[in-house]
């Protein structure tokens, strides 16, 4: 090979590596940094650079006031298990087109940025992202409490903000009238998506709850709050321990009031789609693990947002997925839906839960699920809500006012059974509401509560828990199974269990007169004979008798219906002195055909058994009778030969 062809060779191989070479490799600046002021200059640095990637590395814990990312270069913040607090009513701004990393992908680092648990005036959350924001594995948000806004930890306004991990803890809004998302609010048709971590300990409160201003509401969504044609995707993590004194605990997609004055009632712009994680142990006085709302909704200027060409506006709604509800707590004197609670919502926002578990939750009415007023088509399929408890109606699903064309609840493939309620309708309460229910045999799972003659007995239908005629309490013949199931009307209320009315019969065991019972058991119609488990009863024994088990006054059969068998016993005289029974027969005795007790004959009949015993007197006779009752042949040949003897 020529010396001109090799270098033009090894030109193009490096042309090649460098064209195939991420650029990150070899344009990546790090900025060390040790305290506030630097962390700013940092920032400034940033900013006006034309390209390159950034890591802002700390190298102490650092307190700075409000920080501002705005060029189009990525940066990172890496903490090295520092701490970054942001001063009262300051934040860390992420402006449009800007990207900002915390923490590193590789999992690898520990940051914490704090607001030092002070309270704050009026305004955005602590981390502020209009461009795009990625949190990863080892960072802490936390202790920022605002007063009047959207977001005491995070505001995303039309940004993006992307959670793979990290922890969202103790922050929140409280004091004012716009307490909307302690943890996060995605306001502007923002995005917030959730693939891990935990949002956990937020809250919203506000004392301007005013039925006056009814519906609109002013603090929701203690957890996350979705308004203004935003979108909310979470796939894994947990939202837990987040509270809100109005609604929507942990989860809270809600209309804003531009989408009511757009569309009237029921037009929801916003989506959540809940596709995996946990949602659990938040509290709110309605709606405490997650809401959907497009009546209750929310009044403020931040969410006059244009509904977003992607995301939302193609999928409005709520959208559970593979994802546990759990000991989620509304108020239990009027609040609706522990787990969740959707408020009509019209076409084209739809409410869909599927393979989800829905467990623990509590309200008073609709522990597990709650659907209320008009326009909401709910779907919930290959679900489990059990375990739930309502302090009035519907321990498992609840619906009022739930109708008007298109309107109503559809529930297949789901285990809706084992749930609780104080007054009525432990699994399902429908007032003027549409539902259509599956077959609850379908279930096949046992039922778990009273009376005693059905517990851990399969379901077999929907049977009626109303008030004043509890299923709880009702006896076998009482019961009434419902079987319009599937096509229920909005006329009137609904009470229903999934229980069972199972063909048992009662089979007891008793002594001679009843007043002792060994066993009573019940069994199913049909029931084989040699299945029936028969006790082996036992009487005491008076001075004159021992008594043996004999048999049962009739004769064991197949369970056909209500029975009692009692015990008959065999007397059997004791050898005591002065019985003048001993040694005699107890001919009365059940089974005893013999002469003596525990004797036996072939032909069951003694009829002449006492024609071989000479008359009382003659002593050859009483030792005769002795012979013959005590020792046999042998002993009858002896006394007649001592009888010959005496004679001679």
């Amino acid at each position: 090979m020529s010396k001109k062809r090799r270098v033009l060779t090894f030109i193009a191989a490096l042309t090649l590596y460098a064209l195939t070479m991420p650029i990150s490799a070899f344009a990546t600046t790090t900025i060390k940094v040790g305290s506030g002021d630097e962390f700013r200059q940092a920032a400034r640095t940033v900013n006006t650079a034309a390209d390159d990637e950034y890591i802002i590395e700390l190298t102490n814990d650092i307190q700075t006031g409000e920080v501002v990312f705005s060029s189009s270069c990525p940066v990172s913040i890496v903490g090295n298990g520092h701490t970054v607090t942001v001063n009262p009513n300051s934040r860390i701004a992420v402006n449009r087109n800007a990207q900002l990393n915390l923490g590193a992908a590789d999992r690898n680092d520990t940051l914490i940025i704090s607001g030092g648990n002070v309270q704050c005036g009026d305004g955005p959350g602590m981390l502020y992202i209009e461009g795009t924001c990625n949190m990863y594995h080892g960072v802490t948000i936390a202790d920022r409490i605002g007063n009047n806004y959207f977001g005491g930890g995070v505001t995303v306004r039309g940004g993006t903000f992307h959670m793979y991990g990290g922890t969202i803890d103790n922050c929140g809004i409280t004091g004012g009238s716009v307490c909307y998302g302690g943890g996060v609010a995605v306001i502007y048709g923002g995005s917030f998506i959730m693939d891990g971590g935990e949002i956990k300990n937020c809250f919203v409160t506000s004392p301007y709850k005013d039925d006056s201003i009814y519906p609109i509401i002013t603090s929701v969504g203690g957890g996350v709050f979705v308004s203004g044609g935003s979108s909310f995707v979470m796939t894994g993590g947990t939202i837990s321990n987040n509270r809100a004194n109005e609604m929507g605990g942990g989860v809270a997609v809600v209309a804003s009031l531009k989408e009511i004055q757009k569309g009237g009632w029921g037009n929801l712009e916003s989506s959540a789609q809940i596709l995996g994680g946990t949602i659990s142990d938040n509290k709110a006085n309605d709606g405490a693990g997650v809401l959907a709302s497009a009546y209750f909704y929310t009044d403020a200027w931040g969410l006059c947002a244009p509904t977003p060409g992607v995301g939302a506006a193609e999928k409005p709604g709520l959208f559970l997925n593979n994802t546990t509800i759990t000991n989620n707590t509304a108020n239990q004197d009027e609040g609706y839906g522990g787990g969740v609670l959707v408020v009509r919502m019209k076409s084209p926002a739809a409410a869909e839960i599927s393979d989800c578990t829905i467990t623990k939750n509590s309200a008073a009415k609709g522990g597990g699920v709650a659907s209320y007023l008009y326009d909401t088509s709910l779907s919930i399929d290959g679900c489990t809500i059990t375990g739930n408890m309502a302090s009035n109606y519907g321990g498992g699903f609840a619906a009022e006012s739930n109708s008007r064309e298109g309107a109503g609840t559809t529930i297949t493939n789901t285990k809706l059974c084992n749930n609780s309620a104080g007054k009525a309708g432990s699994d399902v309460y429908l007032s003027g509401s549409v539902a259509k229910l599956s077959a609850a045999k379908d279930m096949n799972e046992l039922y778990l509560g009273k009376p005693d003659d059905v517990t851990n007995k399969k379901i077999d239908g929907w049977y009626l828990d109303n008030e004043g005629a509890r299923y709880t309490t009702q006896t076998k013949d009482q019961r009434s199974e419902y079987s319009d199931y599937a096509n229920i009307g909005s006329d009137g209320k609904v009470y229903l269990v999934a229980a069972a009315n199972p063909s048992l019969v009662k089979i007891t065991f008793a002594n001679e007169d009843g007043t002792i019972i060994y066993s009573e058991t019940l069994y199913e119609i049909g029931t084989k004979a040699d299945q029936i488990t028969a006790p082996t009863p036992t009487k005491p024994s008076d001075d004159k008798y021992d008594y043996v088990f004999d048999s049962w006054d009739k004769k064991i059969t197949d369970a056909t219906e209500d029975v009692v068998y009692k015990a008959q016993f065999k007397k059997v005289p004791k050898n005591n002195p002065g019985n003048s029974d001993a040694g005699k027969p107890d001919a009365g005795a059940p089974g005893n055909n013999t002469p003596g007790a525990g004797g036996s004959q072939a032909n069951g009949s003694n009829a002449n058994a006492d024609s071989a015993i000479p008359p009382v007197g003659d002593h050859t006779a009483t030792v005769l009778g002795a012979a013959l009752t005590g020792t046999g042949v042998l002993a009858l040949a002896a006394a007649i030969c001592a009888r010959k003897r005496k004679r001679i």
